[in-house]
């Protein structure tokens, strides 16, 4: 599959994002609120389970034809994924597969992931189970 891009949306990504990225010897991504980032970037809005939001890229870390995973904490509607997956094909990478900490599957968001694979690490059903 040769991941070659670990794209990491907001705060918590920047955690273990470049853990991953290290790891399977990849470029490290962060998607950021707007006027977050430093330098050029481009931006795509998407709609949420409570509103509207924004993330953005910096512009000219990717090489057209990169392959990329796509980490989040939380998947519910998938308009942030969603967002994450039309940035990194308009800058002509593609995306291979997406992995969330936590998925609230009752609200389908997978649906707006274009087919691409996600993988959940823990479900809230679960989550019960300790608390």
């Amino acid at each position: 599959m040769d991941i070659s891009v670990v794209a990491g949306i907001e705060a918590r990504e920047s955690m273990f994002g470049p853990s991953v990225a290290l790891a399977i010897g990849a470029k490290f991504v962060p998607l950021r609120k707007p006027r977050k980032l430093p330098g050029k970037v481009i931006a795509e809005s998407y709609e949420m389970e409570y509103g509207k939001d924004c993330l953005e890229m910096h512009v000219g870390v990717l090489q057209q034809g990169d392959k990329a995973v796509i980490l989040n904490d939380l998947v519910a509607t998938g308009g942030t994924l969603s967002a994450t997956i039309k940035l990194l094909e308009r800058m002509g990478d593609e995306v291979v597969e997406c992995g969330c900490v936590i998925g609230v599957l009752e609200v389908k968001g997978q649906s707006m992931l274009k087919g691409k694979p996600l993988y959940i690490l823990v479900e809230p059903r679960e989550l019960e189970d300790f608390l």
